[in-house]
């Protein structure tokens, strides 16, 4: 069964409980000298879609920070790791690293409950994904969600999911909980290497004492919502422990 996590971490789809109604991105499409396009990293979140203009007049040209909050406990919808195939603007499938979903090019549909050992699978080439989808707790008035994606294998997606999960599994639930979203520019120090990378922070806007208050008040059949809405108000969420999130390779 797919819940969100790659196995050894798993995985699976979409998210439904609100339209998206933007994504936010942390690169542009630069050119080079020669007129080559190229994929460059930026250290300021971009937005695309309809509300694009709306972010940037609540936020500015080139903000560093949001606020932002999940709005389910379904890992599937609002933090969700998985193996993704592409070619050329196509998804050709994705899986949780057990079973997969692949495209039939000769029905034009896809299958599903692939087994990773098969031939369909072992002949596309897979990225490891992750995909965080959230609303903007400063733009209130527009009910959606924004979606961030990464690639980063090596330190975002492990260190992101760790995070998650610990607050998750601290708290009981995630939902209504405000978030810092932060992006930096780092360098790289690896010898023969000479390059920069964006490195993401996703830090928890509450400390272990409300995390542990806030179990027990779910666990006595209390609101999350009108907990969370009370403990901002009254200004009980404090300056957490940090977590950082490496965006970088």
């Amino acid at each position: 069964m797919q819940n969100g996590r790659i196995k050894v971490a798993k995985a699976q789809n979409n998210a439904s409980t609100l339209p998206e109604i933007g994504k936010i991105k942390t690169g542009i499409k630069a050119v080079s000298a020669k007129g080559v396009e190229y994929p460059k990293a930026i250290d300021y979140f971009r937005p695309t879609g309809n509300f694009a203009n709306q972010f940037t007049a609540l936020y500015g040209e080139k903000p560093n920070s949001l606020q932002v909050a999940f709005i389910s406990n379904d890992i599937k919808e609002v933090c969700n790791e998985q193996f993704e195939s592409w070619d050329k603007g196509k998804r050709y499938g994705w899986g949780d690293g057990e079973t997969f979903t692949v495209f039939n090019a000769t029905t034009g549909k896809y299958e599903s409950e692939i087994p990773a050992t098969d031939k369909r699978v072992k002949g596309l080439k897979w990225d490891r994904t992750l995909t965080l989808r959230f609303v903007l707790l400063k733009m209130t008035g527009v009910l959606g969600y924004w979606s961030w994606s990464t690639k980063a294998k090596e330190v975002s997606i492990p260190s992101i999911t760790k995070s998650f999960d610990l607050v998750m599994e601290k708290s009981g639930s995630i939902i209504g909980f405000p978030f810092n979203f932060t992006i930096e520019m780092k360098k790289s120090y690896t010898p023969g290497e000479a390059k920069t990378y964006p490195v993401v922070s996703l830090i928890p806007s509450f400390t272990e004492e409300n995390m542990e208050a806030v179990r027990n008040y779910i666990e006595a059949g209390g609101s999350m919502n009108r907990l969370t809405t009370k403990m901002i108000e009254s200004g009980a969420i404090n300056e957490p422990k940090v977590l950082e999130i490496g965006e970088g390779k």
